[in-house]
């Protein structure tokens, strides 16, 4: 068989790549390659407090504002726990819902309409759904288009994207009037109008089977719906296969001081929702084949932050291994589901078979059903937000204390870590949603979740692994990627490959 390769894989965040060995058309192992050193939490090192938000949103181009939120958490836990710090106003916590909610929304429709989507189009797959087509298909102009309105709406409390200010230790420092809550509302309200009815589900999943093109008032509802019906005619449910082990971050707040999104965790087929303290403490990350010192290893509290060894031996990523109790567990809106008992419209049952399996196809109905969720909830939040209430509670970043920040980050669960000396960050840890999924192998040898996703896959042909592609982006990553295929047989193909244009005489309209 020949050798493959795809440099650069696009429509992925960042710098990542994977390498698989094909023996008898099956991938036989599979490799998670992150390729690029981050560094931000040393950035952070003897910084006041209040610095640290604005230098963690970096991270990302992309996940901005999720990092810039799990820092002030941190923050604010670990000065609760120092005893110099009360709490933030529910008000507060309401806005910064309306303001995560624009933003899951904007970032789900990248990830349907942008990265992952295409591989469903008809440019692409030929599945003939001509509106998913990159660049000239009228489901992904309009995507597009209101992607850009929800970033204005966005702006209105945060500043220019992607960074952002509002977020602060204590709330927020933005105070918004009437007026602004009106033209954020007019917009979301547009946006509203492009989605369409979250009710009329059953009635536009029948149009998209039947591709007889949206139905008036619902364009964005159909081109999402075909995004997940083209992939179960893919057979999405039968590849991308991880083990059934979940993790979940809880995410907007409720009135009653809880979580809108509760948190969880699913091992062995079962969903329990631990304690917070339990869960401090079953996190650790393990550098033995990632090119960090293995004293950058263990509990993230109390390792220092990461320490780069470029030569280190059987070393193949700048990413570490998470473990939670020692496993490899998966994270993204389908944990989020599964530790929520939600399964709108029994889309993942019906389409997905089992609403608990973990696969490319359950990840991309996932998406769709929490976007469809958190867009309901929306103009409620947007209606609580009181103009002339408190919105920020007194702060100070004179104190001596340790805290962790957990949330659930547009692409899964997302935890900050410090510590703070005298004033002082005297240590940082970041652990992303892309790390618990991609990141590599453990010292048992054991696979990250892609890695295990991957393995056992079939390739029918190596010079076009599309569903190895298809389960990569299924994860969202937020890495650039370029993938090598290694076939058993020792042949290499080096080639040019064209990428996909928007195809002609589809029939969805």
């Amino acid at each position: 068989m020949p050798e493959i390769e795809i440099n650069p894989t696009t429509r992925i965040e960042g710098h990542h790549s994977t390498t698989i060995d094909v023996q008898d058309g099956q991938i036989a192992s599979a490799k998670s390659h992150m390729e690029m050193f981050r560094g931000i939490e040393n950035i952070t090192v003897g910084r006041p407090p209040s610095d640290v938000p604005q230098i963690t949103q970096m991270v990302c181009g992309v996940c901005f504002t999720s990092h810039r939120k799990a820092a002030t958490l941190a923050l604010e836990d670990a000065a609760a726990r120092a005893g110099v710090f009360s709490g933030v106003p529910y008000n507060a916590r309401v806005l910064q819902n309306v303001m995560e909610g624009m933003f899951l929304l904007w970032n789900h429709a990248i990830h349907l309409f942008t990265l992952a989507g295409p591989d469903y189009s008809d440019a692409v797959a030929d599945t003939g759904y001509e509106r998913l087509d990159p660049n000239g298909g009228a489901g992904y102009e309009s995507a597009l288009s209101n992607q850009r309105t929800l970033l204005q709406a966005f702006t209105e409390f945060g500043g220019r994207a992607p960074h952002p200010l509002t977020y602060a230790p204590g709330g927020v420092v933005a105070q918004p009037d009437a007026e602004t809550m009106e033209r954020v509302r007019e917009r979301v309200e547009s946006v509203d109008e492009w989605i369409g009815p979250t009710d009329a589900v059953p009635e536009v999943l029948e149009a998209v089977r039947d591709r007889r093109g949206p139905p008036s008032g619902a364009s964005g509802l159909y081109d999402v719906l075909s995004v997940i019906v083209a992939a179960a005619r893919e057979d999405a449910d039968e590849f991308g296969v991880g083990p059934g082990r979940f993790y979940a971050n809880g995410m907007f707040y409720d009135e009653g001081g809880g979580l809108v999104f509760p948190g969880g965790v699913v091992s062995d087929g079962s969903l329990r929702d631990p304690s917070r303290t339990e869960l401090l403490t079953s996190i650790t990350e393990d550098t033995s084949h990632a090119w960090y010192t293995e004293s950058s290893g263990g509990h993230p509290q109390r390792a220092p932050p990461p320490e780069p060894a470029p030569d280190k031996e059987g070393a193949y990523s700048w990413g570490k291994a998470p473990r939670f109790d020692g496993r490899a567990v998966e994270t993204g809106p389908l944990a989020r589901l599964i530790a929520a008992d939600e399964d709108p419209f029994a889309l993942r049952s019906r389409l997905g078979d089992d609403p608990r399996q973990s696969s490319t196809l359950n990840r991309l109905i996932a998406r769709v059903q929490e976007f469809l969720l958190v867009r309901d909830m929306l103009g409620e939040w947007l209606d609580a937000v009181d103009v002339d209430g408190p919105l920020r509670a007194e702060w100070t970043d004179d104190f001596t204390g340790e805290g962790a920040g957990l949330w659930g980050a547009s692409r899964g669960a997302l935890s900050h870590w410090v510590r703070v000396e005298d004033g002082e960050i005297a240590n940082y840890q970041i652990i992303s949603p892309t790390l618990w999924n991609l990141g590599p192998r453990d010292e048992a040898g054991n696979p990250s979740i892609l890695e295990y996703a991957l393995e056992g896959m079939a390739v029918e042909d190596p010079r076009d692994p599309v569903n190895v592609m298809r389960t990569i982006r299924s994860f969202d990553p937020c890495l650039g990627c370029a993938v090598h295929v290694q076939a058993g047989g020792g042949e290499r193909f080096v080639g040019d490959l064209e990428p996909p244009r928007p195809g002609t005489g589809a029939i969805d309209g």
